[in-house]
C-alpha cells in the first residue's frame, strides 16, 4: 500500500501534468473562457484586467510601472490580455479588448452572473452599475432610462436584458447580503 507522502506526490504530479497541458493547448490564455482557467489564472486574469483599465484610463502611465503595482510582470499582464500594440516601437494600450471575463448583472429581478466577451461589453455593464447606484443612492430614476430595452450578450450569445425597474433594482439591493463586523479582539 502506497505511503501517504507517495499518494501526495502522485496527485501533485498529476496536477502538475494538467497545468502542462493547459499551458501547451491552442488557445492562448487570454481567449480561454473564465471556466476553463485555474484560480491562480483567473486571479491573475483580473488583476491584469485591472491594470488594463488603469492604464486605459491615464494614458499616460507607464504600463511596467502600473503592473508592477498589481504584483505582475508587464509580459504576464500583456499574455493574460493581449491589450498592447507596438506603434513606433513604444507599447500603446488597444483601446477594446476581447477577454472574456465574468461580471454581475440585474435582469428579470434577480442578480445574475454572466460571462461577457470584451471590454465593450464590460464598459456598458460599468455604466449601467454607475446608473443603478446613483439611483439607489439618491432615489432619482431618470438616468435609468437610458438602460431600458438595454441588451448584453454573454460569452456563449445568449442575450441579456438589463433591469430598469426601480422597484425590482430596489428589491435585488434589499436581498444583497451586507457582510458581518466581527469583532476580533475581546476587551
Amino acid at each position: 500500500m502506497p505511503q501517504m507522502s507517495q499518494l501526495t506526490k502522485q496527485s501533485e504530479q498529476g496536477n502538475i501534468w494538467e497545468v502542462h497541458r493547459i499551458m501547451k493547448s491552442k488557445t492562448s490564455i487570454y481567449k480561454r473562457s473564465w471556466r476553463k482557467l485555474t484560480p491562480r489564472q483567473k486571479s491573475i486574469r483580473t488583476k491584469s484586467l485591472s491594470a488594463l483599465s488603469i492604464l486605459r484610463k491615464s494614458k499616460s502611465g507607464s504600463a511596467r510601472t502600473v503592473a508592477n503595482q498589481h504584483d505582475l510582470e508587464l509580459s504576464t499582464v500583456i499574455r493574460h490580455t493581449n491589450g498592447f500594440k507596438k506603434i513606433n516601437g513604444r507599447l500603446v494600450v488597444k483601446q477594446w479588448d476581447v477577454v472574456p471575463r465574468v461580471m454581475l448583472i440585474n435582469e428579470n429581478g434577480q442578480e445574475k452572473s454572466i460571462e461577457i466577451k470584451n471590454s465593450k461589453t464590460a464598459g456598458v455593464i460599468g455604466r449601467y452599475h454607475n446608473v443603478v447606484k446613483h439611483f439607489l443612492n439618491t432615489g432619482d430614476k431618470s438616468k435609468l432610462n437610458k438602460f431600458r430595452n438595454k441588451k448584453v450578450k454573454d460569452y456563449s450569445g445568449k442575450i441579456h436584458r438589463l433591469e430598469t425597474n426601480p422597484d425590482e433594482i430596489i428589491k435585488i439591493n434589499q436581498r444583497i447580503e451586507e457582510p458581518e463586523f466581527f469583532e476580533v479582539y475581546a476587551r
